[in-house]
Formats: C-alpha cells, sequence, structure tokens
C-alpha cells in the first residue's frame, strides 16, 4: 500500500499577501499626513523660537554699536548669532529669515524688519503654513496666506 504524503504550502497565499498590503497602504494614509503636520507645527514652533533669538541678539548688538542694527554677518562677527546665520537669506528648520535694516529720520538709531518665511509654503513638502514679521519694538506678526506685515495678527 502506497501511503500519499499531504503536501502542506510554506508560503501565504495570494489573498493574505493582498490583506497584508491593504493594512500598510492604511496605516501609511493616516501616519504619514500625522507626521508631516507634526514637522510642520515643529518648524513653526522652531521659527518663532528664532525670530525671538535674533531679536535679542539685536537688542545686545545695538547697545555696543551707537544704536545701529546689524545684519545677519555682523551679529553672527559679534558672537551673538551662530554660523548658520552667516548668509544673507539664513536658512532654518524650513524656513528663511529675512532681515531689512531701515533707517529711520524720526527715530536715532535704525531699525530693522524681520520676516521668517517657510521655504515651501504648499504641498505635500509644505515646511510650514504660516509667515511671521517682527520689528524691534513689537510683538511678532502672522499671516496664512502669504508674507507677513505689521498690519496681520499678533500671536
Amino acid at each position: 500500500m502506497i501511503e500519499r504524503v499531504k503536501h502542506k504550502p510554506g508560503g501565504f497565499t495570494l489573498l493574505e499577501l493582498l490583506i497584508v498590503v491593504a493594512v500598510i497602504g492604511i496605516l501609511a494614509a493616516i501616519i504619514i499626513p500625522t507626521y508631516q503636520s507634526s514637522i510642520r507645527k515643529a518648524n513653526e514652533a522652531s521659527a518663532v523660537t528664532t525670530v525671538n533669538t535674533i531679536k535679542v541678539a539685536q537688542a545686545k548688538y545695538v547697545i555696543g554699536h551707537n544704536g545701529q542694527y546689524g545684519t545677519f554677518d555682523q551679529l553672527v562677527k559679534a558672537g551673538l548669532l551662530d554660523k548658520r546665520f552667516k548668509a544673507e537669506t539664513p536658512h532654518n528648520k524650513g524656513y528663511m529669515f529675512i532681515m531689512t535694516l531701515v533707517d529711520r529720520p524720526e527715530k536715532a538709531a535704525a531699525s530693522f524688519q524681520l520676516n521668517a518665511n517657510p521655504e515651501l509654503f504648499e504641498g505635500v513638502g509644505a515646511t510650514g503654513d504660516i509667515f511671521y514679521y517682527s520689528e524691534p519694538d513689537e510683538g511678532i506678526y502672522y499671516n496664512t496666506e502669504g508674507p507677513a506685515s505689521s498690519e496681520d495678527k499678533l500671536l
């Protein structure tokens, strides 16, 4: 008498593989947007902190330089900002910082205007949703549609 040996397959069926792929797809659809949103929020918090850091550096710089504010390069040379800001338009954690020195005849000292704009505002890879603006004696203004100014809402 010949015994028949039942052969058990050792792999997965196509249906099992499709279920696993579907579960992974659903998890990715939930996790990826949440992760991207978290990155944007972290970049925005970092931008606000950096704006405050630049304002403090400018306040220290103006005291020792006859009431004149400095450029990013001057602030770095004075040791008030680190080398990440040694550029015309420094980039830091998804934001670019634009500083404009302004002469104001009604004040003894010049002034500055500081914008923090997301490197990429729209799309899947957006680095931030909020634009920021500040001046020496002002708070931080924000706008969600484009570069902020002193006409926008305060934080």
